[in-house]
């Protein structure tokens, strides 16, 4: 894309940054409750989890230590301009302009959302070893949102976004679980949908990439699972209908430039099997905080996209030299901190799959 027309792309979206009509307002909302500080913020105490979280936890315990004490620690705004994240920021800029899609049908606003969710240069983009350009730039992102429009219309015509019970679309629906041993797990439900007919609800989770799609990638995710566990205990809350319930995973490929549908059925066993899981890793935190060690796991230093590991060379350190004056205090007042949609105990989770 040449500069006049990124150019071109960024002044029109720039000139209805003061647009009040609803659809404008809905997407000022999801791009920013898609980086929404506050819950970064809550990531940090370490009786707190999430599926990045527990992620980082099964991949080396020792990072996911570190993790929470960075958590606390400021970032400078210069950093985000010196080392931009094209990866993270396509992703963000596409997952809040389909989200603002799913739930206002109008494109202009579904692209002020991906710009206003944009966290790096404007005019940058991502390049590959060779210095190329590799597809993720924010006009390619906004490319991306408005080929959406037609991806939803073939593939999920017979599905909305569905309505909250205070008439808010659901988009990053924010959820709490109080698994009743110390432990909160939080996470953001990208979008519920609801069947036209049916009235079931199923979860959207949407992910962008540079390869093709990959069934087997995402057919056991924990990360899904889990959402649909949680979906499961709205439904009921809500009265709606029951049963197995639907992930739809709608993934965006930077080097085919187009979407793909890849839903999977989660069933009531799938999803007790989550609700076991989740309390074996609370249980895992608990006897590495007891004997003071989060193991390293070599393997992890590199990650599958060939990324070293932020603390390569310095895990080793004592964590007093490393965040010195950063005390880690367990939760307080929830409520005072982030604000969630749902929230429920770990028993009404369980008393939600005998229905």
């Amino acid at each position: 894309m040449d500069n006049n027309k990124r150019n071109a792309i960024l002044a029109r979206l720039s000139e209805i940054s003061g647009d009040s009509t609803d659809a404008i307002g809905q997407a000022k909302a999801i791009a920013e409750s898609t980086s929404d500080k506050a819950y970064r913020r809550l990531m940090s105490f370490s009786n707190v989890t999430s599926y990045s979280k527990l992620s980082k936890l099964h991949e080396c315990p020792r990072s996911y230590e570190l993790a929470m004490y960075r958590a606390v620690v400021p970032i400078a705004e210069e950093l985000i301009e010196a080392q931009p994240n094209y990866d993270f920021a396509f992703g963000h800029a596409v997952g809040a302009g389909i989200q603002t899609y799913g739930a206002t049908r109008d494109l202009v606003a579904a692209q002020f959302a991906a710009f206003l969710a944009w966290k790096a240069p404007y005019d940058g983009q991502k390049t590959d070893k060779r210095g190329n350009p590799a597809g993720k730039s924010l006009p390619h992102a906004l490319i991306a949102v408005e080929k959406f429009q037609y991806f939803m219309q073939s593939e999920l015509e017979d599905w909305n976004v569905a309505m909250l019970p205070d008439g808010r679309p659901a988009v990053e629906v924010a959820f709490a679980v109080d698994t009743g041993n110390g432990y909160f797990h939080f996470g953001h439900i990208d979008a519920i949908i609801q069947h036209r007919e049916t009235k079931r609800l199923a979860v959207w989770e949407g992910k962008t990439g540079s390869a093709a799609a990959v069934d087997a990638k995402y057919a056991n995710s924990y990360q899904a699972l889990g959402y649909s566990v949680v979906v499961d205990a709205i439904s009921k809350a809500l009265g709606l209908p029951s049963g197995e319930y639907d992930v739809f995973y709608i993934y965006f490929s930077s080097a085919t430039t187009e979407f793909t549908l890849l839903p999977f059925t989660k069933n009531r066993s799938q999803r007790a099997e989550w609700l076991q899981d989740l309390l074996l890793d609370h249980a895992a935190i608990d006897q590495y905080k007891s004997l003071n060690f989060f193991p390293k796991r070599g393997d992890s230093c590199v990650n599958t996209w060939g990324r070293t590991c932020q603390w390569f060379g310095n895990c080793h350190m004592r964590n007093s030299s490393l965040f010195p004056n950063v005390n880690l205090d367990r939760l307080e007042g929830i409520g005072e901190l982030h604000a969630v949609d749902f929230s429920f105990t770990l028993q009404e989770l369980i008393e939600a799959q005998k229905r």
